[in-house]
C-alpha cells in the first residue's frame, strides 16, 4: 500500500516538473563543467528526451558568453523555453555561471564554475532554482569534473519517490577531441555525467558529440534516471534517449 501511495503522489509531482532540463554549458543531463560560453558568441541549442512510452518537453535554448577574454573571469547567461506541455509565462527559465579558468593561479590550479540553472517564474511549476558548482582539471585521457548542486526552490519539485531531496553531488567527464577531418564529419567527443539524489535530478548520462563543423554538433545517448520509482510512476520506465543539436554562431570572427 505504502508502495502504491508513493508512485501516486510522485506521478503528482512529476507532472509539474515535466521538462525540467535546462541548456547553460552542460555536459549530457548535468551542469558538472566548467565550460564556458565564449564573450559575445551565442549558442543555439534543441534537445529533446524521448521514449517507446512518453517523452519531456522539447528545450529551446540561447545561452550567450558576457565577459571578454581579458576579463580574469568568464561569464554566460541564457534563457531556456519548453515546449509542448507549458505556457510560455510558464516554462521560461533563465541560467547564469562564472568561472575562474583553469591555470589562472598556476599550473595546479583546477578550474572552477558557480552558477544557476532552471530559475523559473511560476511558483511549483518552474522555480527549480538550481544551484550548482563544478572544479574541473584536464588531464592527458580528459577533461575530469566534480561538483555539487542544490535545489533552492520549491519543496514541490524537489520532492521525489523518497521525500524532499534538494542537493546532490555530481561528477563528469569529457574525452579529448577524437579528430577524424571526414566530409560531413570534423571531430567527436566521448562525454559522460552523474547527479545523485531521489530526485529529478539524479540521472547518469551518457553520449557521443558528432561535431559536423567545429560550430556545429549533435550529442546523442542513454540518460537512466535514479529515481526509478519517481519516473516509472508517470513515464513507464526510468530512462530516455536525448538528443541535443548545438550551434554556435561566432559573428564577430
Amino acid at each position: 500500500m505504502k508502495t502504491a501511495v508513493r508512485a501516486l503522489v510522485a506521478a503528482a509531482l512529476l507532472a509539474t516538473a515535466h521538462g525540467a532540463h535546462a541548456t547553460p554549458s552542460t555536459v549530457v543531463w548535468t551542469p558538472a563543467t566548467t565550460y564556458t560560453q565564449p564573450y559575445l558568441v551565442p549558442h543555439l541549442t534543441y534537445d529533446t528526451y524521448v521514449s517507446e512510452k512518453a517523452d519531456l518537453s522539447n528545450t529551446y535554448g540561447l545561452t550567450l558568453g558576457v565577459l571578454p577574454p581579458s576579463a580574469v573571469l568568464q561569464g554566460e547567461v541564457g534563457f531556456d523555453l519548453f515546449y509542448p506541455g507549458l505556457t510560455t509565462a510558464d516554462g521560461l527559465q533563465l541560467n547564469g555561471r562564472l568561472t575562474l579558468p583553469e591555470g589562472v593561479a598556476g599550473s595546479w590550479q583546477p578550474a572552477l564554475s558557480v552558477g544557476i540553472a532552471n530559475a523559473g517564474f511560476e511558483e511549483d511549476v518552474s522555480d527549480y532554482h538550481l544551484l550548482h558548482a563544478t572544479l574541473s582539471k584536464a588531464t592527458p585521457i580528459g577533461t575530469l569534473g566534480a561538483g555539487g548542486y542544490y535545489g533552492a526552490g520549491s519543496a514541490a519539485l524537489w520532492t521525489g519517490s523518497g521525500g524532499e531531496e534538494r542537493a546532490g553531488f555530481m561528477a563528469s567527464y569529457v574525452s579529448p577531441d577524437i579528430k577524424l577531418g571526414l566530409p560531413g564529419i570534423d571531430k567527436l567527443s566521448i562525454l559522460g555525467d552523474v547527479a545523485t539524489g531521489e530526485n529529478w535530478m539524479g540521472a547518469v548520462g551518457g553520449a557521443v558529440a558528432i561535431y559536423f563543423t567545429p560550430n556545429v554538433s549533435l550529442l546523442t545517448g542513454p540518460v537512466f534516471f535514479l529515481d526509478q520509482d519517481f519516473y516509472n510512476a508517470t513515464y513507464g520506465q526510468d530512462w530516455m534517449w536525448t538528443a541535443q543539436l548545438d550551434v554556435d554562431i561566432p559573428f564577430l570572427k
